[in-house]
Parts: C-alpha cells; sequence; structure tokens
C-alpha cells in the first residue's frame, strides 16, 4: 500500500510575509490548516523542513508539535532535519516531546546538508562541516540511546555526557529514522556514511533526485543492508522526496516550479527546464499519475511530496484527487 506525505510550506511564511503578526497569521493558515487539510483529503502524513540560518523557517520540530494537537492520524515527519545542528540532549528531548504529544506519530528524516549556504549555515554556528557526519553519527547514538530506559554515558570526540537522562520515552516505538540521501548514484553503492546510518539507524530511505531505475537498484541494496544488519527488511520503509507542479500544461508547471524555486534557491539560479524535470512530475494530473506509477514500481512506498507552486491548497486538492 503506497502511502502520500505532503511537505508543508514553512519556508514560505518567512518568504512571503514581512512582519511578525503576520508570519503568525500564516503559521496558522499556511502550516496548521494546510496540515488538517492534508489529513481531511485522506493524505497519510505531513513533513517539515529544517534549517536555521541557510534557509529561514519555522523550526520544524516546534511545527509539529502544534500541528500534533491539531491534527488525528497523520504521520508528522521531518524532510530532512539534521540534527548536528543542535545539542543531541535537546534532539533527544524535543523529539520525544512531539512523539509523546502526538501519541506515537513522529518520523526523522535526517540528512546532513550540502550546498554554499549550508557551509556558512554550519559556521556561523561553529559547527564544523567538515565533520559534519561524524558529529550526526555520534549525536544519533546519543540521541537514540536517550530514548532507551538507561541513562547514557559518552566519552566522544564531540560530546561527554555521564548518566545523562532526559526522562522521557518516546510513545512505544522509538520513533523511525529515515536516511536521507542525494548527489549520488546508488548503482554504484552507497557511500560509507550513508551504508553505515542504514545499517545502525535505518527506519527507512529517504533519497531525492533518482531515476526509478537507480531508486529500484538502491533500495535493493539497502535492504541487504538492513538484513546483513540483522533486522528485518520488510520493515524499512522505501521512501521518495519528490516536486510537483499540477498544471494545465507541462510548460506552465515547469514556469511555476521555475519561479518558486528561484525565490527558494536565489544562489542556484537560473534554473533550466531539464533541472526542473529532474525534480518530480510536471505538468497535467495525467502525467503526475504515471510519474507516481512509474516510482510505486520501483519500489517506493511513501511518497514526500513538495509542491514547487504558490497555490498550495489548490495543488493540495488536485494532488488528492490522483490519489485519492
Amino acid at each position: 500500500m503506497v502511502s502520500h506525505g505532503y511537505v508543508l510550506p514553512t519556508r514560505g511564511i518567512v518568504l512571503s510575509a514581512d512582519d511578525g503578526l503576520e508570519q503568525a497569521a500564516r503559521a496558522d493558515s499556511e502550516v496548521v490548516e494546510l496540515a488538517q487539510r492534508a489529513e481531511g483529503l485522506g493524505l497519510d502524513a505531513v513533513w517539515a523542513g529544517d534549517s536555521v540560518l541557510a534557509k529561514p523557517r519555522l523550526e520544524a520540530l516546534s511545527a509539529l508539535s502544534a500541528i500534533a494537537g491539531a491534527t488525528d492520524a497523520v504521520t508528522l515527519g521531518t524532510a530532512v532535519y539534521l540534527p548536528q545542528l543542535r545539542h543531541p540532549v535537546h534532539v533527544a528531548h524535543q523529539a520525544a516531546t512531539v512523539d509523546l504529544l502526538s501519541g506515537g506519530r513522529l518520523a526523522l528524516g535526517i540528512g546532513v546538508g550540502v550546498g554554499s549556504s549550508v557551509v556558512e549555515e554550519h559556521e556561523q554556528l561553529d559547527v564544523p562541516y567538515g565533520r559534519r557526519g561524524a558529529l550526526l553519527d555520534e549525536g544519533l547514538e546519543i540521541v537514540t540511546g536517550l530514548w532507551e530506559d538507561e541513562s547514557v554515558t559518552v566519552d566522544g570526540e564531540f560530546f561527554d555526557l555521564e548518566d545523562a537522562d532526559i526522562g522521557l520515552r518516546p510513545c512505544g516505538s522509538p520513533p523511525p529514522l529515515y536516511i536521507a540521501s542525494a548527489t549520488f548514484d546508488p548503482r554504484d553503492g552507497f557511500p560509507r556514511p550513508i551504508r553505515e546510518r542504514i545499517e545502525t539507524h535505518g527506519g527507512g530511505w529517504l533519497p531525492i533526485g533518482m531515476t526509478p531505475e537507480m531508486y529500484e537498484s538502491g533500495l535493493e541494496r539497502a535492504r541487504e543492508i538492513v538484513d546483513d544488519a540483522g533486522r528485518n527488511p520488510a520493515l524499512f520503509d522505501a521512501a521518495y522526496y519528490h516536486d510537483v507542479v499540477i498544471a494545465e500544461t507541462e510548460a506552465a508547471a515547469i514556469e511555476e516550479a521555475r519561479d518558486f524555486l528561484e525565490r527558494y534557491y536565489p544562489a542556484k539560479a537560473p534554473f533550466s527546464d531539464d533541472e526542473i524535470r529532474a525534480r518530480g512530475a510536471f505538468g497535467p494530473p495525467s502525467v503526475v499519475a504515471e510519474h507516481l506509477e512509474r516510482y510505486a514500481d520501483a519500489g517506493v512506498e511513501s511518497f514526500v511530496t513538495r509542491f514547487t507552486a504558490s497555490d498550495q491548497r489548490e495543488q493540495l486538492r488536485r494532488y488528492a484527487d490522483i490519489v485519492g
């Protein structure tokens, strides 16, 4: 059974609102209400992106905490969260709180981040960009340890803790950790850090920018890694992050996406048609439906869909019509 999730426009309110009062109004109408609308339309999950300085937006776990109280059943996910920008004790504490408030609905897509703006973000937060992968991995050991029943003692490269205990435990099972990836072809194998994260922590895989053939090969390899680690590969979720714009023509959809992406990623502008096409599905409903079918046939079980368009409500409605 394929599930469908919606990436909430938590950055959109920063791009379109000039002051705190307007941002507050938009946070309610364009984040919380859209999460409720997605649930009402039958979608299975809502997701929040993350950055602190590189692409300012609502803080992901705080936003999901508000949404937890406004929804009943949808999964609340991060796509993707950058834990290394925070102390792991705070990450474990915040995540456990959201999971408890939501009744066990939290899922964490995690990654290290790439790009010049992310380099600057790490530098300004005094986080060593070149060691961000090692920092993430050491932090994840602490986070998952704090979710267990015993206190945590660590004498690591980055952190020192003695008998640390946040006093909270996630509701039922710990939140699944989806290992995000990009910028490589999994048919050539996984880079060592991603392979080891899947082996140690992976509850799912959340790549972006892959052809169906690349995805199918990567998923097969990821599940082999999980199996070799002694865990059940059938419980390893196959997710995929993609962009979608539904319009009457491909040209109109691509132009809408270009306007969105060049405001969202000004340092990467301009975007060519082919660069936009590589990010997902753009065009009439039939084109989007065919795209979803191709990736589902390649093994995708959970779509994480971002609408790179200004009218989020209309896109959400039209997408729900396609997958409903």
